[in-house]
């Protein structure tokens, strides 16, 4: 157990969520990438898709998303025919992801539920996952085991963290993000903090220990995200900046998957764990 973890604080989410136009942004694109969260999405799914094995892939399989937020990779999934259920334990956040599906014409089914008591019968899951969202816990072993609980014999549970780093790809361009922030400036004259939450500093092995003492098979886990977040503001997540900014960062990332994968032979959005953005664990039931 790490001894220095706390809790996550629920208020403080609900708060960073609350008249932002960041909240707004559909990470989930039918298309091209047009900016780097988009680019960044359309990757955490081409991976997903390599970790789904084929009988994965029928029509109507039962996917579930814990603490879905705005549901962008759930987007996916919707888009290729998956029965999906998504769940976050705001009721603001549930509205948020209904009105972008609903915009977007993809169905899906929506419930305001807590990962630590998850409101669904055992084994009725093919693919559970979620983005963002076991770092924020002290103690995530029952968020795991709830989840788990829910899997289909043979389902697999896919879990994308994002830990307290500050030694990983982002340091080589910080000095970008400083630049950027001297030539914008909020338009109302005010800055809007945002609350700090709890991110925990737990590596891959704490995660996968939890995996292993919950019955889960054929473990494993990876460094993602290999690409810096440039931006004026990468908190909220990372603002996005003008159109032709982002379009012109999409190709020169673009170009960097492309090399990494020539340099590596797998899929480029995989890296050493410590180095990009995040982590992903993951293993079958």
């Amino acid at each position: 157990m790490i001894d220095d973890l706390k809790c996550g604080d629920v208020d403080s989410f609900e708060q960073n969520w609350k008249e932002r136009e960041e909240t707004n942004y559909v990470h989930w694109t039918p298309s091209k990438a047009k900016n780097q969260i988009q680019l960044a999405f359309k990757n955490h799914w081409h991976l997903l898709c390599e970790l789904m094995e084929s009988r994965y892939f029928n029509n109507g399989k039962r996917v579930l998303e814990v603490g879905c937020g705005r549901g962008s990779l759930s987007c996916y999934f919707s888009d290729a025919g998956y029965d999906c259920s998504l769940l976050d334990i705001s009721e603001d956040v549930i509205k948020k992801a209904k009105a972008i599906f609903q915009e977007n014409e993809l169905k899906a089914k929506f419930r305001v539920g807590s990962v630590e008591a998850l409101p669904f019968e055992n084994n009725i899951f093919d693919v559970v996952f979620s983005i963002g969202l076991l770092e924020h816990f002290e103690d995530a072993e029952l968020a795991i085991s709830e989840q788990i609980r829910l899997l289909d014999e043979g389902g697999l549970l896919f879990c994308y963290i994002v830990p307290e780093y500050s030694d990983n790809i982002q340091k080589d361009y910080e000095w970008v993000n400083e630049v950027l922030k001297g030539y914008v400036e909020s338009p109302t004259g005010h800055s809007s903090q945002k609350k700090e939450v709890f991110r925990s500093i737990a590596g891959s092995e704490y995660y996968l220990s939890l995996l292993k003492k919950n019955g889960l098979n054929n473990i494993s886990a990876s460094g993602v995200y290999p690409l810096p977040m440039i931006s004026h503001s990468i908190e909220f997540p990372f603002t996005l900046m003008p159109d032709k900014s982002e379009q012109a960062l999409v190709q020169q990332f673009k170009k960097m998957l492309e090399k990494r994968q020539k340099k590596t032979r797998k899929n480029p959005w995989l890296c050493e764990e410590g180095y990009g953005q995040a982590f992903v664990v993951w293993g079958y039931k």
